[in-house]
């Protein structure tokens, strides 16, 4: 009997496991009773981010992976480097946070608001966005202990070392060991650290994080699959392992909905994986290889019919949207402007590194592991190209594909480490410090250090690099907030201001945005008008008490097609008479911002003026620009 008793003793991950159960059963349970007090959702954000954290070590444990005291020591010793490192990234910059970089920001604040009101309104806030391109889902993992801060864009930035990194770090480690595993790397010890440093200091793992982008939790699901998945066939029902697969998947949907292009592409060639490898067990095992593909298609059919019910709110958008047509305008050149983008961000040292271990593959005859990553990549940069080019953000969405390929390769430097040891250990510490030293900004294509940004001559680059360094490093944010201050005292209740600009390196965002957590132009000064197929044509510019416009006029990172450019030409054409200047603000690196006042009520003429520009947007989608147009004018009377 004491031995039966001994047996069915809890380990530590499972005393942990049960009481963050029973904390989790309190907490929904008072919020499906509506029970609400202040700390209710930074305790439900605790609860989310140490599940989040548990189930990393779960997800180890199914996967067949054993963190050791050394792996452990390293973990630490790596998220201490972290940690030091994003204190000191975010304290050297000026940074205001605009569009995709505030996104989570406001949207964080908009559930904390819901929340405070009753856990009805958080849950409902949160669950209700399901169907939208921008998801609630991430404000559940970054509320602690964001709460504790003073709630700025950095502070956003900075707790997500605490709620999102740990957890990365873990699974990215599970990762490392698992490769390790598959290719029978004799050296683990050179392999976990060459392999963990070179996959956690790539710029594009990091850049979300120092821009306040949590779409980088994605990456902690994408890490969960790669654990479960990498070395398994489907020789036999697993269900801890199906069900663990089938939550990651569904969470890193709902972290971001481009993961989805991860999601497709990763599925098609394990599939194709397993289907190969089934066709060679059949020489040898007919049955043990139709079971394998049995268990195959029946957990995919019922993982895929669970899914779209689960999932069916965003589903059903997906496939009424015509995304293809409304991004086209961030489509500039295909499959051949993609791969271009990617030799870039990726770079000719981690290309040498994935040179070697293509090389030791070919030599072991391991072909399975690097035709695995580089099936998904090329799939999955198939279909979003089909969408659209990728942005720095975005690369997301391929950094799985390309860290396996970077193990791949850190296998062969780690095995054949003992042979010219010293130029191989200073290649790879030469490519970490070059890593690390990258400039994480929001123009970022070539990752490269500021030392060489800032000293890059090249006349075809130098007007992009200078606006590179402005735009991470606002050296006018104390006009910003001249601006902004002046707005604020000059627009009563109910009047507005409308800005022209719309790039990166001016738009309505750095003003509204300039001294967060304070947002005091949001309802005042509002939305751009810039991207055909997104933006509707402004209606705001008629009804704007105030229009603001610039000299020269801001195009930082612009497509062909933008508009904004457009509507300024228009606006000088058309201004008198309808326009009287108020007052200028020099920003003190060579723009000029002047405000104009409305002195004469709008007419179906002046609009008409301004539409007849945009002829071509409005015979490809009139309901964004003609038919809205009519709608207001009639409404007025017009």
């Amino acid at each position: 009997m004491p031995n039966l008793l001994q047996k069915r003793q809890l380990s530590p991950l499972g005393w942990v496991s049960a009481a963050l159960a029973a904390a989790g059963v309190l907490l929904w349970g008072l919020g499906a009773a509506n029970i609400g007090f202040p700390f209710y959702f930074p305790l439900l954000g605790l609860w989310c981010s140490c599940t989040l954290f548990l189930l990393s070590f779960w997800v180890l444990r199914v996967g067949g992976v054993e963190l050791d005291l050394f792996h452990k020591a390293v973990l630490v010793a790596f998220w201490a480097g972290a940690l030091v490192y994003t204190y000191w990234a975010l304290g050297r910059r000026t940074f205001i946070y605009v569009w995709d970089y505030v996104n989570y920001i406001s949207k964080q604040y908009a559930v904390e608001a819901a929340f405070a009101a009753s856990p009805h309104a958080g849950f409902a806030a949160v669950f209700g966005s399901f169907a939208e391109d921008y998801t609630n889902f991430i404000s559940l993992f970054t509320e602690f202990p964001f709460c504790l801060t003073d709630h700025t864009g950095d502070s956003y930035a900075f707790a997500q070392v605490f709620c999102i990194l740990p957890s990365l770090m873990v699974l990215l480690a599970g990762v490392v060991i698992k490769v390790g595993q598959l290719l029978r790397v004799r050296h683990r010890f050179w392999f976990f650290l060459i392999g963990l440093s070179w996959t956690i200091t790539y710029p594009f793992l990091r850049m979300s994080a120092l821009l306040a982008q949590p779409d980088w939790l994605g990456l902690v699901f994408a890490f969960d699959i790669f654990v479960l998945t990498l070395d398994f066939r489907f020789d036999r029902l697993e269900p801890a392992r199906f069900v663990l697969i089938f939550l990651s998947t569904a969470a890193i949907i709902l972290t971001r909905r481009w993961y989805l292009y991860f999601v497709v592409g990763y599925y098609f060639a394990y599939a194709l994986l397993v289907i190969l490898s089934s066709i060679r067990l059949a020489k040898t095992d007919k049955k043990a290889a139709l079971l394998r593909m049995r268990n195959l298609v029946c957990f995919g059919v019922a993982a895929l019919a669970a899914m779209l019910v689960l999932l069916w709110p965003m589903v059903s958008k997906i496939l009424s949207f015509d995304y293809a047509g409304r991004y086209s305008y961030y489509n500039v050149g295909g499959m051949a402007e993609e791969l271009r983008y990617h030799l870039m961000r990726v770079g000719l040292l981690n290309f040498i590194l994935i040179g070697l271990g293509l090389w030791f593959c070919r030599k072991r005859k391991m072909a399975a592991l690097p035709c695995l990553a580089g099936c998904e990549l090329l799939v999955s940069m198939v279909l979003f190209t089909r969408v659209q080019n990728s942005g720095s953000h975005q690369m997301l969405l391929f950094v799985p594909g390309w860290l396996l390929l970077f193990l791949v390769g850190a296998a062969a430097l780690a095995e054949g480490i003992e042979r010219h040891k010293a130029l191989k250990a200073g290649y790879w510490a030469f490519t970490i410090l070059f890593a690390v030293s990258v400039r994480c900004s929001p123009l970022t294509v070539l990752a490269l250090p500021d030392l060489v940004l800032d000293h890059l001559s090249i006349p075809a680059t130098a007007y992009f690099v200078k606006m590179d360094k402005l735009t991470y490093d606002r050296k006018d944010h104390a006009q910003i907030q001249a601006l902004t201050d002046w707005l604020d005292a000059n627009l009563s209740e109910g009047e507005t201001a409308y800005m022209i600009p719309n790039d990166m390196f001016y738009n309505p965002d750095h003003f509204r945005n300039c001294d967060l957590p304070e947002q005091r132009l949001t309802g005042k000064l509002m939305d751009s008008f810039s991207v055909p197929g997104t933006h509707n044509f402004p209606m705001q510019f008629f009804e704007a008490k105030y229009v603001l416009t610039a000299d020269p006029f801001p195009q930082t990172y612009v497509f062909e097609g933008e508009l904004s450019h457009v509507f300024n030409q228009q606006f000088l054409a058309l201004r008198d008479g309808c326009f009287a200047q108020v007052k200028s603000f020099d920003m003190g690196n060579g723009t000029v911002f002047t405000v104009w006042e409305r002195t004469a009520a709008p007419t179906r003429e002046e609009i008409e003026g301004y539409l007849s520009a945009f002829a071509a947007e409005d015979a490809q989608y009139p309901e964004m620009f003609s038919q809205l147009a009519e709608q207001w004018m009639q409404a007025r009377g017009l």
